[in-house]
């Protein structure tokens, strides 16, 4: 038997970040496979790690620091890339979020970055949660 398992889509609304965006609603697709889940989880591990190594430097090795910051770019492209694809799942394309473009969000209001990723995050927790209490 083969299971068709539907993309769930759940509206992050964005008034809950600002009254001036109430008109707005981030889809998020929160049932992405395990792979796709547990990505994120090591970005971010990844990212932890090679913070602590930059911060635990005792003297200003430029070159060091320089591979470090090279390394967490590379990273964070990961993560960009990451949401964009769980941004980007709805059937509607004009609801697409490219890297570029979140790039150019978190440069210009970095709270609203926060707001967006920990909400993405509880919507799919709360997903996981709910289905294993059924």
């Amino acid at each position: 038997m083969k299971f068709d398992i539907p993309k769930i889509i759940k509206p992050l609304e964005m008034g809950d970040y600002d009254e001036a965006m109430k008109e707005c609603a981030l889809r998020v697709w929160v049932n992405p496979p395990s792979g796709v889940h547990s990505s994120y989880w090591r970005a971010q591990a990844d990212l932890q790690k090679l913070s602590n190594e930059l911060t635990s430097l005792k003297d200003s090795d430029t070159k060091q620091v320089e591979d470090l910051n090279e390394r967490i770019a590379r990273v964070n492209q990961d993560v960009f890339a990451w949401f964009s694809n769980i941004w980007s799942q709805d059937k509607d394309p004009n609801t697409h979020v490219s890297v570029e473009e979140l790039e150019a969000m978190t440069d210009e209001d970095p709270a609203l970055w926060g707001f967006m990723t920990n909400g993405t995050t509880r919507l799919i927790r709360e997903h996981r949660d709910t289905q294993r209490k059924n």
